[in-house]
């Protein structure tokens, strides 16, 4: 199993949408911050070619967008995997293009032991928070815009969060020391 998270070669149907980069004929190259790199060629509002390198090798996809309508009016685009041929927003590239269901792909979350969840809970609520990792939670200043009562709330469930993570932390440790 592969973890999501680590893959960062995700097509997302909407950014090239958002970008105007949908046109027929239109032919670009779009790089991920990993380095990785793929060209696409927009064959028709129908499909799109994608040309890259994976393992050494040249690869060559073709994938097949669906367009729904909107409530609102207007029209959203949908990938089709090329292997299953369901309806998604994120293309892998990978060995293959693909989703994330046929590339046995899952979420970080997915992939945590039950030992990390305290912590990513406790790290998900500082960042909610605006709360850098070396202050401590008393003096931590209230963000523009929040209600008094939802902070109170909030800096609680830090509170708790970093206790579990501590009691997380603790129990690993004697684990270690036992061994």
């Amino acid at each position: 199993m592969i973890l999501w998270g680590s893959l960062s070669r995700r097509l997302d149907i909407n950014a090239l949408n958002r970008h105007g980069l949908l046109a027929p004929g239109r032919s670009f190259p779009w790089q991920w911050s990993s380095g990785a790199n793929v060209r696409i060629h927009v064959e028709s509002a129908d499909a799109l070619r994608l040309s890259y390198r994976a393992a050494g090798e040249p690869r060559e996809y073709r994938a097949a967008i669906e367009w729904t309508p909107c409530h609102l009016g207007g029209e959203r685009p949908w990938f089709r995997c090329p292997a299953c041929g369901r309806r998604m927003a994120k293309l892998s590239i990978g060995e293959v293009a693909a989703c994330r269901r046929c590339l046995g792909l899952n979420y970080a979350a997915q992939q945590a032991s039950k030992g990390d969840r305290p912590h990513n809970r406790h790290w998900k609520l500082r960042r909610a928070l605006g709360c850098h990792e070396l202050i401590p939670i008393e003096l931590t200043p209230k963000p523009k815009g929040m209600h008094w009562r939802t902070f109170a709330r909030k800096i609680e469930q830090l509170r708790e969060a970093e206790r579990q993570a501590f009691a997380a932390t603790a129990a690993q440790l004697e684990r270690l020391r036992r061994c």
